[in-house]
This record gives structure tokens, C-alpha cells and sequence, in this order.
């Protein structure tokens, strides 16, 4: 069973946001400045290392759409169109080979995750996989779990959302036990210097990954070419830098993680400027139908404390049919950025904005207002 490789709309990340407890509604929101998914980060702070020279997953340009809401830039992947999703269907399969390689990722992580009766030591080795006790070999892609944390990039504190494979339980049987984070992955065997140089180009986005979600183990399971599980290793992501330190193949992951912050200062700066200047022209436009159709229920952000906390919002019904969306567009080497407005029809395409704001569904813009004149009750 397969599940579409693009990500959803925010609606996790998003309901994270509202179940914060009531009284600390307020901080969070004002120390919020972004929402978004795990992979969208990571790809934004592996662009430094998108040189020449560099992978070819490295070299890759995407496309962002992005929404200022309060003070909180929100961002998700571009999806896509309806005639896209369509023309997507009747696609040429991939590579059989592909195919088999993904099935040895997913393959990989179901096992690892199934829970067997326990066995006598070394019983589990000489038994065929699809044998061993409590698993069948069946992969389902469609259940995932949603981990949702707080972090921090340069000076842009951030609600990230990310897909984890499993956690283990840390300092068992004692006051401090607690669940840590486990991303698993798969390789092939390193039998040559080209193998290693794959593996440890890999490593700079297994890092990101790892370290943007708060990751505490990664557990790397070595392949052969028929998909045989020969070994496994455990690594802890801070030691991933230090390995690949020397080889044909480096990274610097403070320089990668510092490029990523400038590039979200630059994306916060100009569309924070470009939702002001939307929101004036809509004022304007709807002063004067004030003068014929009377006034009209202006709301504001909660955080009226924030710098965009005073602009003037448009009610629920109006957000849905025309709230400011921006594409941002990256293409390698990442010396240019591109953003530009997104009219209301090209943002319907997709044939899920129903009931949305922006980006963000209504009931999350209904709780991140308020109407304008509770600034004065």
C-alpha cells in the first residue's frame, strides 16, 4: 500500500498550535515567527551545500507557498494541480529497480517497528524475515506518526512538524524515563570509496533531518543489491559531521544550518513587507464600501503586540475567498530567490483550499483573531 509523496496542508503543525493550553496561548503565539514541516526546513538547510560539485539530490530547485499570518510566516510545498494529479495517474512507473529501493526503505522500517514475541538470543538470526514472529512482510505506507516540536533557527523560533519512524525509551525503570526520537534508513553495504562518498553526501540530509526534529538515534541498516539486511549501526546525529570530516565528501553543517537561517529572515522580510502593503490596498478598497454598505467586521491578529498585530484583517468568508499567498521559488545554486503573489484561482488549483485562509484552515484564522473591536470593549 502507497501513500502520495506529497505532504498535506498544516493542518498537524497547525492543531499543535491551537491545543496549547489557554494561558500560554499568548507567548506562544508572539514567539512563534514560523510553522512548518520538517522537510521544508531541511531542504532549505541543506541549499548551502548545493554547489557544482555537489549531489545531485543537492541540485534540485523547489518551489515554496508562504503566508504571513500575525507575526508567524507559514510555509508548505507547492502541490499539485488538479490536472497535474490527474496526468500524475497515468504516469510511466518508476524503474522496477526504484521501486525495489523504496520497498527496502519502507521494508527496513516495518520490521524494525513491528512488535514480535520476544526470542531466545540469536533464534531471530537464523530465521527467513518473513518468518520471524509478529511480522509478515507487508508494508503499509499510509500510517504515519506526526511529531511536533519547538526549535529554533538563527533568530526564528519555530513549530516544526515531522513524520518519525519510532522512539525508544530512555533512562528505563528510573525517575527520568522518557521516549527519545529514532530515525531509521537504509543503505547500501560500503564495499568502495564511491559508496562511502554516497553515503556520506546522504549523511548532510539524514542530519537535518535528525537534528531539526530533535532525532536522538539514527539507525542506518546495511543492504546488499537483492535487499539482504547484512548490518545495522546506530549514530547519534551530532556525530555525523565529525565522520565525514576529511573525505572526499564533507559538509559543514553550521554553515548549511547558517544559510537556511538567512534565506527565512530574507523570505519573512519580503513577504512580511508585501502582506503589509496587501493589507493596506484592501483597507482602502473596502473604506469605501463602507460608505454604502456600513462597516465592515474588521478583524485583527490576537498578538496585537506583533508588528503586523494592528494591520486590519478581512473577515473569515472574504480570508477564504482572497487572503495574500506568495511562491517562493529556489533553483540552484540558490543565488537567486524568487517570490511573487498567488492569485486566488492559481491557489484553488489544487482543489483543497476549501474552508482555508491562505494557507491555513479557517477555524486556526478564527482562533488566531479576533474582531477589531475588542481592541476597544
Amino acid at each position: 500500500m502507497q501513500r502520495s509523496a506529497m505532504r498535506g496542508p498544516l493542518e498537524e503543525p497547525v492543531k499543535g498550535k491551537i491545543q496549547v493550553p489557554a494561558e500560554n496561548l499568548e507567548s506562544e503565539m508572539l514567539r512563534t515567527q514560523l510553522v512548518t514541516w520538517r522537510g521544508i526546513l531541511t531542504k532549505l538547510c541543506t541549499a548551502w551545500s548545493c554547489h557544482v560539485q555537489a549531489p545531485s539530490m543537492y541540485r534540485e530547485g523547489f518551489e515554496l507557498n508562504a503566508m504571513m499570518l500575525g507575526d508567524t510566516l507559514v510555509l508548505e510545498e507547492v502541490p499539485p494541480t488538479m490536472m497535474q494529479w490527474q496526468a500524475m495517474q497515468h504516469e510511466r512507473p518508476k524503474p522496477k529497480r526504484s521501486q525495489r529501493a523504496t520497498y527496502y526503505g519502507y521494508n527496513f522500517e516495518s520490521y524494525c517497528t513491528k512488535e514480535t514475541p520476544r526470542l531466545a538470543a540469536g533464534s531471530a538470526a537464523s530465521l527467513p524475515l518473513a518468518k520471524v514472529p509478529g511480522w509478515s512482510g507487508d508494508v503499509n505506507t499510509n500510517v504515519q506518526w506526526c511529531h511536533i516540536m519547538k526549535t529554533k533557527l538563527g533568530n526564528n523560533r519555530i513549530i516544526i512538524g515531522g513524520e518519525v519512524d519510532c522512539v525508544e525509551t530512555l533512562d528505563a525503570g528510573t525517575e527520568r524515563e522518557r521516549e527519545g526520537v529514532v530515525e531509521l534508513k537504509t543503505n547500501l553495504h560500503v564495499d568502495s570509496a564511491d559508496d562511502q562518498n554516497r553515503l556520506d553526501a546522504k549523511m548532510l540530509k539524514m542530519y537535518m533531518q535528525s537534528f531539526l526534529l530533535g532525532v536522538r538515534t539514527i539507525v542506518i541498516g546495511f543492504r546488499d543489491q537483492q535487499g539482504m539486511l547484512l548490518s545495522h549501526k546506530s549514530f547519534r546525529p551530532a556525530d555525523l559531521p565529525r565522520l565525514v570530516r576529511g573525505h572526499a565528501v564533507q559538509w559543514n553543517a553550521n554553515d548549511n544550518l547558517a544559510f537556511g537561517s538567512l534565506i527565512l529572515d530574507f523570505v519573512r522580510d519580503t513577504v512580511r513587507a508585501e502582506t503589509e502593503r496587501w493589507s493596506y490596498c484592501m483597507s482602502q478598497r473596502v473604506r469605501e464600501n463602507e460608505k454604502s454598505l456600513g462597516a465592515y467586521a474588521w478583524r485583527v491578529h490576537r498578538t496585537t503586540n506583533s508588528f503586523l498585530g494592528h494591520l486590519p484583517l478581512p473577515a473569515p468568508q472574504d480570508a477564504e475567498q482572497e487572503y495574500p499567498v506568495f511562491r517562493v521559488s529556489f533553483q540552484p545554486p540558490f543565488s537567486h530567490v524568487t517570490v511573487r503573489y498567488v492569485t486566488p484561482y492559481e491557489l484553488g488549483l489544487d482543489g483543497r483550499r476549501r474552508g482555508r485562509c491562505g494557507l491555513v484552515p479557517t477555524p486556526f484564522y478564527l482562533w488566531a483573531t479576533m474582531p477589531m473591536t475588542h481592541l476597544w470593549g
